[in-house]
């Protein structure tokens, strides 16, 4: 971003100010490590509100990269370094969507109003612009010879929420574009190589080239506080996140490869890794020793008879013993008794008679406070229909009459 230097330096957009610092480092003495400076190298002043930005080697220079600034009412700002160079104001404009770079094709790729992928090239960006299109975009549409006509198109029919141009082969460019419910991948030339549909709602993404073939991987964050990890259209990892990611990246740190960088909507930055804690212990190895299949065989056998001895052993308490527990015998005498021993004796100016029944009751067991019931069908009746006996021990006679 700077002429009198090759080193990298810090882009960043504000809503109406661009601003590319310098960042130095000056090493630490002390436990807290390296410092960090940011100097200010030179700011441009936006006359249009400015939405996002992308950079890359516009028009083919090398050593250099230019900066490409997409303002709310839908007007490109070209910066080359420390000055400003054009812009021009895409046709059709409503709202402004994501924006990328294609340095294969040295192209723009944008999203417009009308749910479909634009592709620009620089060339014809460059030749449409205009001294006075700066003051009103509505200039270009009505100067005869400055139409901006696309390089092609591509009708996607949904909202699109980021498109990326990974830089994964020289010969061969891959447009990523993340949709609300599908994920495509376009050739440079606008077809689609292949679109994966997505059952959750993705927040953003990452494309990346694999290191061990030409395929691409695809870090994938979503509003369930999912982390996914797609090798073109199969998912080959997922993670749980504490919050939902707006930004994904991968970096290289000193010691630290490949750590996953998020960030949230709060501004809580989270520097990751993927798979489970490496386990540091290590099992001690076991003296072997000859074994005597023998001594096995024997050993064997002692534990299955005692196996079989404990599985046929009776049940630890005490089954009940077959037959009754009480048994109870009822003797009627064959005669009426002399002296009739009814309740009322005589009824209507008539004896009443009545029959003594001796009853024995034999207890096999010991019970406590047992009572016996008599009934009769009318219209006998008894002298004392209930009985209540003190406890009963075992092989115990009770007699009652």
């Amino acid at each position: 971003f700077c002429s009198c230097s090759e080193l990298l330096h810090l882009a960043v957009l504000h809503t109406s100010k661009l601003s590319v610092y310098a960042v130095s480092g000056t090493a630490g003495n002390v436990e807290h490590g390296d410092q960090y400076q940011l100097r200010l190298i030179y700011e441009h002043h936006l006359q249009r509100t400015a939405c996002n930005m992308t950079y890359g080697p516009f028009g083919g220079i090398t050593g250099h990269h230019f900066i490409c600034i997409q303002s709310m009412d839908g007007m490109l700002m070209f910066f080359e370094q420390d000055s400003y160079a054009f812009g021009c104001c895409l046709p059709g404009f409503l709202l402004p969507g994501p924006l990328s770079y294609c340095s294969r094709t040295d192209s723009f790729i944008i999203v417009s109003s009308t749910r479909q992928v634009e592709c620009y090239r620089y060339e014809t960006l460059a030749v449409t612009a205009d001294a006075d299109i700066r003051k009103d975009c509505d200039k270009q549409s009505k100067t005869p010879g400055k139409r901006l006509t696309a390089d092609w198109t591509l009708v996607l029919g949904e909202e699109v929420l980021d498109i990326c141009v990974p830089n994964t082969s020289p010969t061969l460019s891959s447009i990523f574009v993340l949709g609300e419910r599908n994920l495509f991948c376009l050739k440079d030339n606008g077809q689609i190589r292949f679109m994966k549909k997505l059952e959750f709602n993705p927040s953003c993404f990452l494309p990346y080239g694999s290191v061990s073939d030409d395929s691409t991987n695809i870090l994938m964050g979503n509003h369930n506080n999912m982390l996914l990890v797609y090798q073109d259209v199969t998912l080959k990892w997922a993670a749980q996140l504490s919050f939902v990611p707006v930004v994904i990246r991968v970096a290289n740190f000193e010691k630290l490869k490949g750590l996953v960088v998020t960030l949230n909507s709060d501004g809580h930055l989270q520097c990751s890794y993927m798979g489970t804690d490496p386990s540091f212990f290590t099992a001690p190895k076991v003296d072997s020793r000859d074994i005597n299949y023998n001594e096995v065989d024997k050993e064997m056998k002692v534990l299955q008879k005692v196996i079989r001895k404990v599985t046929n052993t009776q049940d630890t308490l005490p089954r009940a013993e077959k037959g009754e527990n009480i048994s109870l015998i009822a003797k009627v005498s064959p005669n009426l008794d002399e002296v009739s021993c009814a309740v009322i004796p005589e009824m209507n100016g008539m004896s009443v008679p009545s029959i003594t029944v001796k009853v024995k009751v034999r207890s096999s067991a010991v019970v406590q406070s047992p009572k016996m019931t008599v009934c009769v069908q009318p219209p006998l009746a008894v002298t004392q229909d209930q009985f209540v006996f003190d406890s009963m021990v075992k092989h115990l006679y009770l007699h009652v009459i």
